[in-house]
């Protein structure tokens, strides 16, 4: 497979109003989300839920560059670091396996540091491997050939990000990579594995998502 550099797209990164503070309430308001939306990223190395506990530190990283709605560039290779909720190999007696990852914060090769608040919204696998599930790039197949959901229509206002690398992320007829549409969801081209909310399941013994796998983090970001 011809390997191609990538001008990621992200969902509009949209800015909440701001909310009115009350001088006289000594309460301290949660930050609201400077920023919303979702963005590539790919796992670094491998997660297996037999061998993962909850609390374990997990880390992803950009596949491409994107931009946040404040001008504030993301590069290639920024680190997103995040925990395991919950892990689970199935024993005598469960359905499934699980596997959630919350992740945290967003670490801009040298940059700053962002909070946030994020969670897989769809798994595809490694871009060296040839992807199945998205024949022609328009449906996907997951575990138990059930169909899951691939690229919806872009809503009314959906509009890319500026480009802040070189290539292109659109196939020879014009379509949009899957593995970097922001609006992909579930789980393409890869084995026995579902997800829902956030929550990856498998019918076997435990949930593997190997090294180099790609996925779509939603995230809400803070200042």
């Amino acid at each position: 497979m011809n390997r191609v550099s990538i001008a990621l797209l992200i969902m509009p990164l949209i800015v909440p109003p701001s909310f009115a503070q009350n001088s006289s309430s000594t309460t301290q308001q949660t930050p609201a989300a400077v920023a919303h939306g979702a963005f590539p990223v790919k796992t670094v190395k491998a997660l297996d839920s037999s061998k993962l506990k909850t609390g374990d530190a997990v880390e992803v990283e950009t596949i491409g560059s994107f931009k946040l709605a404040d001008g504030t560039v993301v590069p290639k290779g920024s680190r997103l670091t995040g925990h395991v909720s919950d892990a689970k190999a199935r024993s005598r007696g469960d359905a499934q396996s699980d596997l959630t990852v919350d992740f945290e914060k967003l670490n801009i090769v040298k940059g700053k540091q962002l909070p946030l608040k994020g969670k897989i919204q769809a798994l595809f696998p490694p871009a060296d491997e040839v992807d199945p599930g998205v024949p022609g790039a328009a449906t996907a197949h997951g575990a138990g050939g059930s169909p899951v959901q691939s690229a919806a229509p872009p809503p009314p206002d959906y509009r890319p990000m500026g480009d802040v690398t070189q290539g292109s992320n659109t196939s020879g007829n014009g379509k949009i990579d899957p593995a970097v549409d922001p609006r992909s969801t579930g789980v393409h081209g890869l084995h026995d594995l579902s997800l829902d909310d956030g929550t990856i399941s498998s019918q076997g013994k435990q949930v593997k998502v190997g090294s180099g796998v790609r996925m779509i983090v939603k995230a809400d970001i803070f200042p």
